[in-house]
């Protein structure tokens, strides 16, 4: 398995799988019609490393392809610390001649290619942009394997527990955010659930908006915060007293959070219990 990161998360591919991806970003026009792309993609069928080399085979492949290929400029380029090579051409599609940009960079096993693309006689405005953005590019440092990090993953977990004074019931979230968002306000301004981080320590809900009540009922907002002053029972020697669980990988059962919590224990300098 391979851990793969998207802008929105990550998650474990079985080893096999490729990715295909590609971002594509337009900036319309006054009218709405997309008059500027710009484009990544990846290329990890190519077998060559140098991507001086791999912008000989597109030129090449250009020729072929696009009616009215016309190079016009080719020159080296550094992206990300990555040494790179940058072509300019324009073609034409139909009655519109179309101008490109592209910078090509070798990375790990695929070669990363950024493609700006926009009417001949837009493109100069937009050159701008491209530099900005290219010079904005930074290497993320590789997701590790989940095969890599299997004790050491529940060390700087996000989840937040969240525990029912009411039914007992102990919910798991994955982020702070979530669990103001699951959990009302209403419910913490009655003081229906104690909260505690993934290390076991307290949470104290703070009110940043009280809810309103009657004919303009609303909403009201809470942030989550350590809390300096609490005196109840740590949530490890809570979880005897807990009914259910509602729990979320890797703290699935009770089994698993109190595994976790004795492992965040152990990791303290004075050995305090969560």
């Amino acid at each position: 398995m391979a851990a793969y990161r998207l802008h929105e998360g990550r998650m474990a591919l079985p080893d096999g799988w490729r990715d295909q991806t590609m971002n594509v970003f337009h900036l319309p026009d006054a009218s709405g019609r997309k008059d500027v792309a710009f484009v990544v993609t990846r290329d990890y069928d190519t077998p060559l490393d140098d991507a001086g080399a791999y912008a000989d085979v597109q030129q090449t492949a250009f020729k072929r392809q696009f009616p009215g290929y016309k190079p016009l400029a080719r020159e080296a380029v550094t992206i990300g610390g990555l040494p790179g090579i940058m072509l300019d051409y324009q073609w034409r599609s139909d009655k519109t001649v179309l101008r490109q940009r592209q910078a090509m960079v070798r990375l790990d096993d695929a070669m990363l290619v950024f493609t700006l693309n926009a009417r001949v006689e837009d493109f100069e405005r937009h050159v701008p942009a491209w530099t900005s953005i290219l010079a904005s590019f930074v290497v993320m440092p590789p997701v590790p394997d989940e095969a890599d990090t299997p004790a050491a993953a529940h060390e700087s977990l996000p989840h937040v527990f969240a525990l029912s004074a009411k039914t007992r019931v102990l919910r798991v979230y994955p982020d702070l955010r979530t669990v103001c968002e699951r959990i009302s306000t209403r419910e913490v301004e009655g003081h229906d659930w104690v909260f505690f981080a993934s290390d076991g320590s307290p949470l104290e809900p703070s009110i940043v908006q009280h809810s309103r009540q009657g004919l303009f009922k609303a909403e009201g907002r809470y942030e989550l915060r350590p809390s300096r002053g609490y005196s109840g029972l740590p949530l490890l020697r809570r979880l005897d007293a807990v009914t259910a669980v509602e729990g979320v990988p890797p703290l699935v059962s009770l089994q698993d959070i109190e595994a976790h919590l004795r492992q965040q224990a152990a990791a303290r300098p004075d050995g305090a219990s969560s």
